[in-house]
Parts: C-alpha cells; structure tokens; sequence
C-alpha cells in the first residue's frame, strides 16, 4: 500500500482487510463523512487539482474537499491500490434539468468496481444526494442507505440510469455507460465547468457533507442540516462571515487558505 494510501486510511479512520463489498463500502461511508463536498475553487476562480498528487494535497492533508473529479479520483486511486478492479466513468447530470430528458454534458465522474461479489459503483461526489454506500449494478432491486434510497434502471444503447427516491417519487440522478474513461476527459471535465460562464459552479456556492446520521448542506447563503429520520433545521445566513463560520464548523472545511473567498460572497451574495 502506498503512502498517500495508507494516509487516506487513516484520515477515514478505516483499516485495510481483504478488497471485497464490506471494506468498500466501509470506505465510501467514511469519505463521504470524512471529506466535504465544496466548489471554493472554481467559486474563487480557481483551478481545482486534477494530478492524484494535487488532489491528495487538497482533500488528504489541507482539510479541504472538492467536487466530483477530485473525490472520485482520490477514491478511484486508492481503491486500485488496495487491489480493487476498478474502471472510471463518467455521467451526463440529469438531476434538476428541466425538462427532465434535456440534453446533458457528461461531467460526473465515478468509479466502477468488480468484486467477486458482483459489480458495483462508488461515488463520493455528488454533493446533497450522493450515495453514501456502494451500489450493486443491477437493474430493478431498490438500494436503501442510511440517507436515502436508490435503483438502478437501464435506457436506451445500453446505458444505465442512477434514480433517486425522493418526495416527489423517483427522479433520475445520471445517465451513464460502461465505457472506460481516460484522465484527458476528465482533465477537459474540470476545466469546462471552472471556466465556462454557464457553470453554477462559478457563479454559486455549494457545499455538502454527510454522515450515517445527518445530511448537511449550504446552497449558497442557506444552510440545511437533516436528519436520517427527515427532520430539518434550515438557517439563512446573513453576512460573509456567516458562510465562512458554516463551512468551518458544519463542513469541516479550512477556509483559511481560500483567497479572495469574503470579497466573492459578498459579490455574489451580499451586494
């Protein structure tokens, strides 16, 4: 096991054992409570890592998170390194496009992982509704977690589609394929979200973390903590150092070393 392995293990607090279902999904439970969802890069205008160096920079040793590139390549590394067989993917969003089938960009990134147990896929980047276990790809059975309840469906040339059981019934989350993904992709991924101006990743904030027992999230100034059980405290928040004291505390985000971060709130938020 390599170094930046072995301090991902222990930044988790997970201890390796033989690569099957267990230990997988005991990993994407504890990164997802570990290491926050956040766009503070692009947000500030800055390019997020996407080097497994860089990344491991970021989300290992300077208590920041990230977004999906960074998450899943964290994950997707150490899994290879731990023995997993895993292929990265990549979805096309379908979560909140309106109309629904609206044509998407395919910017998620996520990990497929065969075990001799079956396949299955990972993802630590999917912000207020990611899943926070591993998944089994088959379609039909519901998939509950602690959080939330998924399915997998197939769609049209083979694809699959990730649905989500919400209030309002099922909605469907991403589109994929089973196609192997190479880095350069994902590379011109990031980029185009950090630059384009269309990408609510520059022009808003959104940041997410989730434990077995509670789903907290802020969207923009609004910060909603969630209970497994369904309850909900929403507060809004009403200055810059209001959103800073949120990420610190409720995310677990060191904000410290994010330039220019007061002076985008109050731009975007505060004017």
């Amino acid at each position: 096991m390599t170094t930046a392995a072995a301090a991902y293990l222990d930044l988790l607090g997970v201890h390796r054992s033989p690569p099957d279902r267990a230990l997988l999904d005991r990993i994407v439970t504890a990164h997802n409570a570990t290491i926050p969802f956040e766009n503070l890069d692009p947000f500030t205008g800055v390019d997020p890592p996407t080097t497994s160096d860089g990344i491991a920079a970021k989300l290992v040793h300077a208590r920041r998170g990230g977004w999906c590139f960074e998450h899943n390549r964290l994950l997707h590394d150490v899994l290879a390194d731990l023995g997993y067989r895993v292929t990265p993917l990549v979805g096309r969003v379908r979560l909140g496009l309106a109309p629904a089938d609206a044509p998407a960009s395919r910017t998620h990134r996520f990990t497929l992982v065969d075990t001799i147990e079956g396949r299955f896929t990972v993802d630590a980047g999917f912000g207020s509704t990611v899943p926070t276990t591993a998944l089994q790809l088959v379609a039909g059975p519901e998939q509950p977690t602690p959080q939330a309840t998924y399915r997998y469906a197939r769609v049209d040339h083979g694809g699959w589609v990730l649905q989500r059981r919400g209030s309002g019934g099922w909605a469907d989350q991403y589109v994929f394929d089973l196609v192997p993904v190479p880095d350069v992709d994902f590379a011109m991924g990031s980029w185009y979200l950090a630059h384009h101006p269309g990408s609510h990743f520059r022009t808003g904030l959104v940041a997410a973390r989730t434990t077995p027992r509670r789903r907290t999230t802020l969207d923009g100034t609004r910060l909603t903590v969630r209970t497994a059980d369904g309850t909900a405290q929403r507060h809004d928040l009403t200055s810059p150092a209001r959103v800073r004291d949120a990420l610190e505390e409720h995310l677990g985000i060191d904000t410290g070393g994010v330039a220019g971060l007061e002076e985008r709130l109050r731009e975007v938020y505060f004017r």
